[in-house]
């Protein structure tokens, strides 16, 4: 109703993140079941949560270019700025547990995926000052143009885990010593 870019985009990362959370779940149920985490499956849920950021990313930088030529702002939504306040709490709880749990883990998928719990955080902030902005100042460009910075930070983030992921492919050389010398196998 409000026409914010943000809160559009916001939407898109909780679905986006929720995808990459039923990932994540079915990956660690793998991991509980057989007492040992899956490579495979932690490089699909990786994958899945670094397509999700850089969706996210390319979605929020095609419609910002198109809304800033446009030169077109948000309008005030009172249900819209409750449920992104309500989720600015949310999502800052989501990240913060979601990093220290990857952290114990080591799980490469799960760091990614509080990257998407924060970028959801950061655009409920944005999405919060936009409205008012746009709405108390008409300054129809912040909404816009913040949601292209937090669109970029997404993509390029989603790349980095995208190449983190296919880097985790390549097969590592094996150092192996015969007698005094030693020599690396492919």
């Amino acid at each position: 109703m409000a026409h914010a870019l943000v809160l559009v985009v916001f939407g898109l990362t909780g679905v986006l993140d929720a995808a990459g959370s039923w990932a994540l779940a079915l990956h660690f149920k793998h991991a509980l079941k057989h007492e040992a985490i899956s490579p495979s499956r932690e490089r699909l849920a990786l994958r899945i949560v670094s397509i999700g950021l850089v969706s996210i990313g390319l979605f929020a930088i095609e419609e910002s270019t198109r809304r800033l030529i446009a030169r077109s702002g948000a309008r005030s939504s009172l249900v819209g700025i409750v449920i992104t306040a309500v989720s600015i709490v949310a999502l800052t709880v989501l990240t913060v547990r979601k990093r220290a749990i990857a952290r114990r883990v080591k799980s490469g998928a799960l760091w990614a995926d509080s990257w998407l719990s924060a970028t959801g955080a950061a655009l409920a902030v944005i999405a919060v000052a936009g409205i008012a902005s746009s709405s108390d100042h008409g300054l129809y460009w912040v909404d816009p143009a913040t949601a292209l910075l937090v669109a970029l930070l997404a993509a390029t983030t989603g790349v980095g885990f995208l190449r983190q992921e296919e880097h985790s492919l390549v097969p590592k050389p094996r150092l192996i010593r015969s007698g005094q010398e030693a020599h690396r196998s492919p």
